[in-house]
């Protein structure tokens, strides 16, 4: 008892101590021990800040009711070598083949630090028998690689010792290099080292590699053929075909928001959200950038979830952009709109743990691919969600489209929309098209990884080219920051945020004296050389209701409204653009003379119902002109 209560005012004066300003703060956790380990026993850290003690009993780990152990010290800082034991250096810990193994060391971390370990056997109990050997031949090592460097290959068959000489790679004749080493379950995982963790192998890019992983479904010898792609502290510079694209993009989403929010007309409404939204991408961007240095994952890891919170952020903000832009309708923030940011807020607090977790437990978690499902689930749906707004912003774009060819004469420009929407298809193809790879080397246990990561880079690099449209948008129509409804006038008089509906009707019901109506007031009172016309307009114009007229001109002259006032305006120019009085203006002043509003409708329309741009028809029709 007298023991106990000791044990209990040294770990209660350490607890004191550490919770102080300025005092450090270590939890050791030992997630797992060997099933040998005797119930009654206890376990020790013992380490270079108490005299390597190996029974000292301020140092005793406490059982916790998850069946892990822990012990939090204060005045503990880094650096400093620890192991553990069960209260002597005779029953310290060791490999699963109960050999000793290497002291364990925290180089360095800030305040407080928590140490997640496992401990895989005891020097006095029977390690585990391997199921089989696997030889192991590396084929090429980086062209880098020092000439007097040794080669080690870590996994979870040495508790991840990356020094350890048990398993030291021999090079042979051929020049490859060659270790063999056990198997204890069905799952090898495993990475080469050049004796340290840090001097441990990465990606072709240099980035920290994930565990590599071998599936055994026999027990028969098998020889495994590798290659290693590079080092992680001699892979130089972060900087490759990727990044620079993804940091060119964030620089420019950058200087596209700070021009559309300095432009000498007021800002639109709908480009406020537009600017968030290049706000938030340009910053994931650049946080996939960083994250590409190694010092700076070290030093800020969770920088690699940054980019991960655009999915289920981005898709609602877009919609909210489109409806703002084609609708020009005041967005009414109530108990509906909010419901759309739900699942942000969700995504927020599930990924909550992992953002308050120790840095150094978070990149051991993020490379030893533990958080590998955790992450393809969210991932996943998250592409559920974008696909179910992809298809919700189509539509919403479409009856933009069908209600403006039939309402109004000035049209719509959505070739921008389009575009982008045509291109977040793609994204989100090559997204799910992740998946399916990945599914299958998960299927067959095929190490697909370098396959995946390439799509996942390219598919960062298709989202990139939005601010890339943008930017070329920007500069050839920049009627789109301007105009809050794409260049279309608001209705007068009629409720817009309801879809024109035209039901349809024999074309033997439609009454000759309107029609004829319509056409003598067309040549008579030109209602076309106005750009604003609307149905609305040109139905009061002639006497009659939307509903009549729209018949007429959708089946008696089988063109939509917007078609058959621009038939009209294309006519006109074609007759004043040849007249003497119109010799010395442009064709762009003629077609604005005539009705059109830009320079991109009058093309578009010419291009429409002629067949071919004003130019290559004035080429055709007067060559000499």
């Amino acid at each position: 008892m007298l023991q106990s209560f000791r044990t209990r005012w040294a770990c209660g004066i350490f607890w004191l101590f550490g919770s102080l300003p300025g005092i450090s703060q270590t939890t050791f956790v030992v997630e797992r021990v060997p099933e040998s380990t005797p119930g009654e026993d206890t376990i020790f850290v013992a380490g270079s800040f108490n005299n390597w003690n190996p029974g000292d009993d301020a140092y005793r780990l406490l059982r916790r009711s998850d069946g892990s152990w822990a012990i939090t010290l204060g005045g503990v800082e880094p650096p400093f070598e620890y192991k553990f034991t069960r209260g002597s250096w005779e029953h310290g810990e060791a490999d699963k083949l109960g050999k000793p193994i290497e002291n364990r060391s925290q180089l360095s971390g800030q305040a407080p630090i928590t140490i997640a370990s496992r401990i895989e056997g005891w020097e006095d109990l029977p390690g585990l028998l391997p199921r089989q050997v696997v030889r192991i031949k590396v084929l090429h090592i980086p062209a880098n690689t020092p000439q007097d460097a040794s080669l080690f290959v870590t996994g979870n068959f040495n508790s991840w010792q990356p020094g350890d000489p048990h398993y030291q790679l021999h090079e042979q004749q051929d020049g490859s290099w060659l270790v063999e080493v056990p198997v204890y379950s069905d799952t090898l995982e495993y990475k080469f080292s050049r004796g340290s963790w840090a001097t441990v192998e990465g990606r072709e890019s240099g980035r920290a590699r994930f565990n590599r992983i071998i599936t055994f479904t026999d027990d028969s010898h098998a020889t495994v053929e590798v290659q290693i792609d590079s080092w992680e502290d001699l892979s130089g510079t972060a900087i490759n075909a990727y990044t620079v694209f993804w940091l060119m993009a964030a620089i420019q989403g950058f200087l596209i928001m700070i021009a559309i929010n300095t432009l000498e007309w007021p800002v639109p409404p709908a480009n406020r959200l537009l600017s968030l939204l290049l706000l938030l991408f340009s910053a994931a961007l650049l946080t996939r950038v960083v994250v590409y240095d190694r010092d700076i994952f070290q030093w800020q890891p969770k920088l690699l979830l940054a980019p991960d919170l655009l999915y289920f952020l981005y898709a609602p903000i877009f919609v909210l952009y489109i409806q703002r832009l084609l609708r020009s309708m005041p967005l009414v923030w109530d108990w509906k709109r909010w419901l759309t940011f739900v699942p942000f807020v969700i995504h927020l607090l599930v990924y909550a743990p992992l953002l308050v977790m120790n840095n150094g437990t978070f990149i051991y978690r993020a490379v030893d691919q533990s958080l590998h499902t955790f992450f393809e689930v969210i991932g996943g749906l998250g592409l559920l969600y974008n696909l179910i707004y992809w298809i919700y912003a189509r539509r919403l774009i479409n009856t933009y489209q069908y209600e403006s060819d039939n309402k109004f004469s000035s049209g719509s420009n959505l070739t921008f929309l389009n575009t982008i929407m045509l291109l977040k298809a793609f994204c989100l193809m090559l997204w799910a098209g992740t998946y399916v790879i990945g599914f299958y080397g998960w299927a067959t246990g095929e190490e697909l990884t370098l396959i995946t990561d390439r799509t996942t880079d390219v598919l960062w690099i298709g989202f990139s080219l939005t601010v890339f449209l943008l930017g070329y948008f920007a500069m050839r129509e920049p009627d789109i920051f301007r105009l809050p409804a794409s260049g279309v006038p608001e209705p007068s008089g009629e409720d817009r945020s309801q879809p024109l509906v035209i039901e349809p009707e024999l074309e033997e019901s439609i009454d000759p004296a309107l029609r004829q109506r319509v056409e003598e007031v067309m040549r008579s009172d030109q209602p076309y050389l106005n750009p604003g016309l609307t149905l609305a307009e040109l139905a009061d114009l002639i006497g009659t209701n939307t509903h009549d007229l729209s018949r007429i001109i959708n089946q008696g002259f089988k063109m939509n409204f917007n078609d058959f006032i621009n038939s009209y305006r294309v006519e006109e120019f074609k007759e004043k653009v040849l007249q003497p009085g119109f010799r010395n203006h442009t064709l762009l002043a003629v077609a604005l003379m005539v009705g059109f509003n830009s320079k991109t409708a009058f093309n578009r329309s010419f291009k429409k119902l002629t067949g071919q741009t004003p130019g290559e028809y004035f080429r055709t029709e007067w060559p000499d002109s």
